[in-house]
């Protein structure tokens, strides 16, 4: 079984709430199909990962930025959140005292490695959101 959205954004702040509510309506798609609902908890953490890559395509990339979410079976989602800036990113040090650039640490943290690859229009982010095993 396969399910998969495409999502394309035009760059503005207004499309992260969209893409937050694309993730929660693509996750109950997900526990129809597996015949077992996708616990509130995985939602919300699905919720603010997408948030956090898509805050950080609007706020770092000009122009439009886009999002695909797939889940293939087994006991993961695929996110993945492209945008249109050539950069790389890099981790930061832990400062407690910073007053922001936590995303990534965020996203890390829920989601554990992230792969960041070069694309023809600019980078995507790629993470595998874990998935409770259905019972």
């Amino acid at each position: 079984m396969e399910l998969q959205v495409d999502e394309v954004y035009d760059g503005t702040p207004s499309c992260v709430k969209t893409a937050r509510l694309t993730t929660k309506a693509f996750l109950a798609r997900v526990g129809t199909e597996r015949l077992a609902r996708i616990p509130a908890d995985t939602v919300s953490g699905a919720q603010l990962v997408v948030s956090e890559l898509v805050t950080n395509a609007v706020r770092h990339a000009e122009g439009t930025c886009g999002m695909n979410l797939a889940y293939r079976g087994g006991h993961g989602v695929e996110i993945t959140v492209w945008d249109k800036a050539s950069g790389s990113l890099t981790a930061r040090e832990w400062d407690p005292d910073r007053p922001g650039g936590f995303g990534l640490e965020i996203v890390r943290t829920i989601c554990g490695p992230l792969t960041i690859t070069p694309t023809h229009h600019g980078k995507q982010i790629c993470v595998r959101m874990p998935l409770p095993q259905a019972t």
